[in-house]
């Protein structure tokens, strides 16, 4: 047979929680940074404004994701850390606003660690309990 099928991983699963959402999905990104480089290599320099909306928590964690692995894209940056500055249900849609804080990219002292892709909807949870807040995606590698 001239072809195979290989194993091949090209996905993982990101799960952040915290006391409010606002805590949640600080925190989902600051996992998605350290996926991305090792953080502690990277300088706070530059602060670089991201946002997102969406219908429901859970896809506002999906479209924060995507909006910071574009960022890195764009400004070609790594970065070290994200505050969020602002978030709030408006009508039918949620809208989360932060500061993403790095530096451009330098392969001679960033520590790359695993390209992302994308946020999926795969294995998608936004959930509310006691604790506080749970909100996990899969990672396109």
């Amino acid at each position: 047979m001239p072809y195979e099928y290989l194993d091949h991983e090209a996905d993982i699963g990101l799960e952040a929680t915290g006391a409010s959402l606002e805590e949640a999905l600080r925190d989902g990104v600051r996992g998605l940074l350290a996926l991305l480089v090792d953080p502690e290599t990277v300088e706070p320099r530059q602060a670089v404004p991201v946002q997102a909306t969406a219908s429901d928590p859970g896809s506002l964690f999906v479209a924060l994701l995507n909006a910071v692995l574009a960022a890195v894209d764009l400004h070609g940056m790594f970065f070290r850390d994200f505050e969020l500055t602002h978030l709030e249900q408006v009508d039918d849609h949620w809208v989360v606003e932060g500061t993403l804080w790095g530096e451009p990219i330098d392969l001679n002292r960033h520590a790359v660690e695993i390209e992302v892709k994308a946020a999926t909807y795969g294995g998608l949870l936004a959930e509310e309990n006691e604790a506080g807040w749970r909100l996990r995606c899969v990672l396109d590698l």
